[in-house]
């Protein structure tokens, strides 16, 4: 209840504020059109244009679909098939290792130059991402959990980044808010799917083959988007 608390002050700002998000604006600039539901279909319409925008909207999808943040949900039941002490000060660490991942990923972004900005990156991250998700349910120790959940959470910040950066570079200016917003949609809104995916399918068979089976998924879909990408442009290509 006290975190959700933390929240009502933005959410009221974001009542106030105008759409534009700058307050010397209001009354001056003309009120930009809200955008329903319908909106999503013709956005993706547009976004046919360039086909690695329409991937990474896909892949933000399926990842969200099929996994999302679902797991995290299930962690105490990880934990104690791992031996969780009773203080919890195990299961804690367990929590926190994605977050971990996320800083050291962040940190690599944007400090490692071999690591290129690319659709086919983008791709290649969330494969791995998906792979590493498949292999901890399997994890027999605390340590290899905790390895593999940091690695995953490494990988996931990376893809997720240059999902979002890609589509920020290729969309055209005056479309650059709605695709976001498109990826976004894509990126959060499908995470219920993974409530079933996850969640409903561990009640049935178990939380550790449900998060494997949907992770395998990803990897999937990953690997045919990146087949797709190689199909249709040989040359990798790069965003500077």
């Amino acid at each position: 209840m006290a975190n959700l608390a933390l929240y009502l002050p933005l959410c009221v700002y974001l009542m106030l504020m105008p759409y534009t998000g700058h307050s010397r604006d209001q009354g001056t600039a003309p009120r930009a059109a809200r955008l329903g539901l319908g909106d999503v279909w013709r956005v993706f319409v547009e976004a046919r244009a360039e086909p690695r925008i329409i991937t990474m909207v896909m892949l933000a999808g399926a990842t969200s679909f099929f996994v999302g943040n679902a797991f995290q949900v299930q962690m105490p039941e990880y934990a104690h098939d791992l031996g969780a002490d009773d203080h919890g000060a195990w299961y804690s660490v367990l929590l926190a290792a994605n977050a971990v991942g996320a800083i050291i990923g962040a940190v690599l972004l944007e400090s490692a130059p071999f690591i290129r900005l690319s659709a086919r990156t983008a791709i290649g991250c969330a494969a791995v991402w998906g792979v590493l998700m498949a292999l901890f349910p399997a994890a027999q120790s605390y340590p290899a959990a905790v390895i593999l959940l940091v690695l995953a959470g490494t990988f996931n910040i990376a893809f997720t980044s240059m999902a979002q950066t890609i589509i920020q570079l290729l969309a055209p200016p005056h479309l650059r808010g709605r695709m976001v917003g498109l990826f976004n949609t894509s990126m959060l809104g499908l995470r219920a799917g993974s409530g079933v995916t996850v969640g409903v399918l561990g009640a049935v068979i178990g939380v550790q083959w449900s998060l494997a089976l949907s992770s395998t998924a990803v990897v999937l879909v990953a690997l045919g988007l990146l087949v797709i990408d190689l199909r249709s442009r040989p040359r990798p290509g790069l965003l500077v």
